[in-house]
């Protein structure tokens, strides 16, 4: 990690929040963004968990998802992001440390099964979000396992993508940035 100044940290913490939260506020606005937007919500704390620190990119999921649970429309969207997407890739990098692999592929799906579990049952049991009582309520029994396989699935896509992601931020992103002392 390179030295930087306290206000160069503030700003970037800051640039990166409020991407985060455009990203948000535009996946509010696309019906299929629901997972999409928080999943690169989430890939965008991954500069300032490298540059800034794991306590400054805490602070920043924080921080945006306070701003996204007070103002993005879209509850299922902020929600994946404060429960699942927003957190993991900062998570990562712990759980990565977890030896053996079955071990540590064991512990990030019971994470991320409990994240899915504890976002829905917050929406449906304390929000009351009725149309997602609906949807569940209209899928055939052989569904929601089939969606829970899927989701499982989908946590390795997104492991496999952080990794390349930050891989190219560290060999092609990383480098643009200004130089400090």
């Amino acid at each position: 990690m390179r030295r930087q100044t306290g206000s160069w940290r503030v700003a970037f913490c800051g640039i990166m929040a409020g991407l985060c939260v455009a990203v948000m506020l535009c996946g509010s606005v696309l019906p299929l963004a629901t997972f999409c937007a928080p999943a690169l919500g989430g890939i965008l704390l991954v500069p300032v968990l490298i540059e800034c620190g794991a306590k400054a990119a805490w602070l920043t999921w924080l921080a945006v998802s306070l701003i996204c649970a007070l103002t993005v429309p879209d509850l299922e969207l902020a929600f994946a992001f404060i429960f699942l997407l927003g957190y993991y890739p900062l998570l990562k990098v712990r759980l990565d440390r977890i030896r053996p692999a079955a071990l540590r592929w064991g512990v990030k799906l019971t994470v991320w099964n409990g994240a899915i579990a504890a976002m829905y049952g917050t929406l449906t049991l304390v929000f009351r979000l009725e149309y997602i009582i609906e949807e569940l309520r209209t899928y055939q029994s052989w569904m929601l396992p089939l969606l829970l396989v899927l989701g499982n699935l989908t946590l390795w896509i997104y492991d496999r993508a952080l990794i390349n992601i930050t891989r190219v931020y560290l060999v092609r992103i990383r480098p643009l940035l200004p130089k400090r002392r």
